[in-house]
């Protein structure tokens, strides 16, 4: 009986450990990462930033979440990578979008606009303005239509 206590307590004490250590933190942007910055300088020119919040999680990397005054949201690496980008309602820019990507939504989706675009360690996700998700490789060959 003492020793299953003795491991509840453990468990409990471990637990609330990680919870205080995976906490997210508002920060600034001088704060994010110089490749972060030069992104929302080139990227974000004519949006306000609403806030930044760095996410440090002990069982996964740290990102950063920039959400700006629109809506529009860009995550990062550690690194100053960026992520994802979901500009909502306007489009994505065209220097984020890899070549062929842009060329099957022009050919294939010519009424719409890529408003998010996610980077993934394989695949590209794409979500376009009349709201169909697309999924490609990495080399930004068309995959599938994500349900």
């Amino acid at each position: 009986m003492k020793t299953i206590l003795k491991l509840g307590l453990a468990v409990m004490l471990m637990l609330s450990f990680v919870a205080v250590q995976a906490q997210d933190k508002l920060i600034t942007v001088a704060q994010l990462p110089k490749q972060a910055q030069a992104f929302l300088k080139t990227y974000g020119k004519g949006m306000t930033v609403s806030y930044v919040k760095k996410e440090d999680e002990i069982f996964s990397r740290t990102t950063y979440e920039v959400k700006m005054n629109d809506g529009s949201e860009v995550e990062f690496d550690k690194h100053g990578n960026w992520k994802e980008v979901d500009f909502k309602l306007n489009a994505v820019p065209h220097a984020l979008i890899p070549q062929n990507i842009r060329n099957y939504v022009a050919k294939s989706f010519p009424n719409n606009k890529i408003v998010k675009l996610a980077r993934k360690s394989t695949k590209y996700e794409v979500e376009l303005s009349n709201g169909l998700d697309l999924e490609f490789d990495k080399n930004g060959k068309f995959l599938r239509i994500d349900d």
